[in-house]
């Protein structure tokens, strides 16, 4: 764990630091958080700036990471959460107008409202249509070597049957 983004020069001193001990045991990949709650901690197309990051940063940090690992023989491991959207219970229409019209929850519609959290539906085949862009982007821009998807499951309380009804029709 780093302390949040700060400045340019903390950040990569940190980094250095992970790096470092990465190096002293020998670890061979970083699998590194680029997409925690529907948002993205790179410039995205698709996702906005993530709030554990900076809003509109002067300097986009991962480009720097990745050819730190990749300097070190470390591989770089992009790690998504796909359908996390919030934490918490909230009016889904609400949250939704959060969202840009470009991204697929901005349609409270694509949402499924949990005990703890709100989560992209992914029984809705444009949901996970939109998810391959996310990672295609992801690895069309960048020198990752693996993506890794966290959260995939649903939250307690979610209630995907009206979705099954129309989806899954096997």
């Amino acid at each position: 764990d780093i302390s949040g983004f700060g400045t340019e020069s903390a950040y990569k001193r940190q980094m250095i630091d992970v790096l470092t001990y990465m190096e002293k045991y020998n670890l061979n990949a970083m699998i590194f958080h680029v997409r925690i709650m529907n948002d993205a901690f790179y410039e995205s197309k698709y996702n906005e700036w993530s709030s554990y990051y900076n809003t509109n940063p002067d300097w986009e940090a991962l480009p720097w990471i990745i050819e730190q690992c990749h300097k070190r023989g470390i591989e770089f491991h992009a790690w998504m959460n796909p359908y996390r959207v919030a934490n918490g219970t909230y009016n889904l229409n609400e949250l939704a107008k959060k969202f840009p019209a470009n991204n697929v929850a901005s349609n409270p519609s694509n949402l499924l409202q949990g005990t703890n959290s709100v989560i992209l539906n992914p029984g809705i085949p444009e949901i996970r249509d939109w998810l391959v862009k996310v990672c295609m982007e992801v690895v069309k821009k960048y020198d990752v070597d693996a993506i890794h998807f966290d959260d995939y499951f649903y939250d307690a309380g979610v209630d995907d049957s009206a979705t099954r009804l129309i989806y899954n029709t096997n």
